[in-house]
């Protein structure tokens, strides 16, 4: 007899006859409908570089929470996004296609239409198959409502905002500006970004987003928006422990605005904060760029302000990441719960003097995200060398959760990778831009040692990563061997996934 999810028998007693007569009539269906999967805890941060924890070696930045889950599971030292910039790559996790395939290689914007209720993607999968889903913080793929996996989480939320949570706060939930600040808004700058940040503003070339508002936030770390969400979270553990769940915690931070409360704006010294090898290589190709126009007005001492709110946002992140984690452990569900952190996208971090990620560039300091994984079958302290891009995500979570990976999925499980009942290989891995049906596309291959890239206007860079890790020399040329067999191979993958761009793309 086949066996029913919770979900399942729900649906199948619905309307027609009590869930109590259903389970009289037939014990085993009962049964089977009771048994407990495991659960899935999805934690993102949204700009994240690879580099900026502590377990991956980053000598100055806290994250004692993250480095503990590495400890107790596996962390990938090179997992790639689908593309430098949020909505493609969040796409490309939950549904397993490439963006080109997908559709969504641009950021959507506000609620337009994105993801639909026809979407083959791993919440919608497991909901079907019984689970809870939750979307918890930033989505940046249209509407919730419009996946049924979300719409119970989407009309829960338009009950419960942070914005009417902040309304009837007291006036001490805020900090006060200090004696040479200058406050902006609800941020306390110092007087030398808050130069900048007038200068930006006056920019005409600039994102919607003013991204040189950089400081101390005033509202107090427990009432911010994240710290909410961390709240929220912990309360959809508490009540659907004895369920299965998958929760999507995702925020925004460390991306920008570069802001962050106290004590995390103390707890780094900008003077000590890290400042890039590559820092004095700025390509005049990219001069002209947001990222690099901002890196080139704010010079060093302002790019060292805002590494250390970057870095003050990525430890109170791994604060509430802590909490979150507790909470699976005060409910006993610690053995119980796949965990994964990763990241869309990285940031600049002062790379080639630039700040974000904006720019139509594949550096390593953007492409590359954290990514860690904690599950009983995985050995503590596992760490893996092998590429994982991020159309490999919902092959992974549906192999963990025993159930198939639908067809069209262009993404490999990597679960026995985790468990090491598979060998680490060399397969390389793929970002791009844009569709490629009407120009204006990038396309970019990584392996071990190289770096490939060509872009629509012919123009091709070539990094050896090996010898030149932090890419200041474009080879180009100079190495034809090696740029013929990464363009081949490249060509290969484009065919494979029916990339638009292939006809676009020369074939040597």
């Amino acid at each position: 007899m086949a066996k029913l999810t919770r979900r399942e028998f729900i649906q199948a007693a619905g309307g027609f006859v009590a869930a109590g007569t259903l389970a009289s009539q037939f014990p085993g269906l009962v049964e089977a409908a009771d048994k407990k999967r495991f659960n899935i805890l999805f934690m993102m941060t949204d700009q994240h570089n690879h580099n900026v924890l502590g377990c991956a070696g980053n000598p100055i930045v806290k994250t004692p929470n993250l480095d503990k889950l590495a400890a107790d599971g596996a962390m990938f030292t090179d997992a790639i996004c689908a593309t430098p910039f949020c909505s493609p790559t969040r796409a490309s996790l939950i549904t397993g296609m490439w963006p080109h395939t997908h559709e969504i290689v641009k950021n959507v914007q506000g609620e337009q239409s994105a993801l639909m209720d026809d979407t083959v993607a791993t919440e919608q999968i497991l909901f079907d198959k019984g689970y809870e889903t939750f979307q918890m913080g930033k989505w940046h793929l249209g509407k919730t409502a419009d996946l049924r996996c979300y719409r119970k989480d989407a009309e829960r939320l338009a009950q419960e905002s942070h914005s009417r949570y902040v309304k009837g706060l007291p006036e001490n939930a805020r900090d006060k500006p200090r004696e040479g600040e200058v406050q902006v808004e609800g941020i306390a700058m110092t007087p030398e970004m808050a130069e900048f940040s007038r200068v930006w503003s006056a920019e005409t070339n600039r994102s919607a987003q003013n991204l040189s508002q950089i400081g101390r936030q005033l509202l107090k770390p427990e009432h911010t928006y994240e710290s909410w969400l961390a709240d929220q979270c912990v309360e959809e553990i508490r009540k659907y422990k004895d369920e299965n769940f998958m929760i999507t915690w995702s925020v925004s931070p460390p991306h920008a605005l570069w802001t962050v409360p106290e004590p995390y704006y103390s707890m780094y010294d900008p003077a000590k904060m890290p400042i890039p090898a590559n820092f004095g290589d700025h390509p005049e190709v990219y001069q002209s760029s947001q990222p690099g126009r901002m890196g080139k007005l704010m010079g060093e001492k302002l790019l060292r302000e805002y590494l250390r709110c970057y870095y003050g946002q990525v430890t109170l992140m791994d604060a509430l990441m802590g909490r979150i984690l507790k909470a699976l452990r005060d409910e006993g569900q610690e053995k119980d719960t796949l965990v994964i952190f990763t990241s869309d996208h990285g940031d600049m971090q002062a790379g080639h003097r630039m700040i974000g990620k904006s720019l139509p560039a594949f550096y390593e300091e953007i492409v590359r995200v954290p990514l860690l994984m904690r599950h009983p079958s995985i050995k503590p302290g596992t760490k893996l060398h092998t590429h994982v891009n991020s159309v490999d995500m919902i092959s992974t979570l549906l192999d963990f959760a025993g159930v198939k990976t639908p067809k069209g999925v262009q993404g490999t499980s990597i679960k026995k990778l985790a468990q090491g009942k598979s060998a680490e290989d060399d397969r390389p891995a793929f970002c791009e831009r844009g569709k490629g049906d009407k120009g204006g596309y990038s396309r970019m291959i990584r392996t071990k040692e190289w770096k490939y890239v060509i872009f629509a206007d012919g123009r091709r860079e070539l990094f050896d990563l090996k010898k030149d890790p932090y890419e200041m020399t474009n080879l180009g040329e100079a190495k034809p061997s090696a740029m013929v067999d990464l363009h081949k191979r490249l060509l290969a993958q484009m065919e494979a996934t029916k990339d638009p761009a292939l006809g676009s793309v020369a074939k040597v």
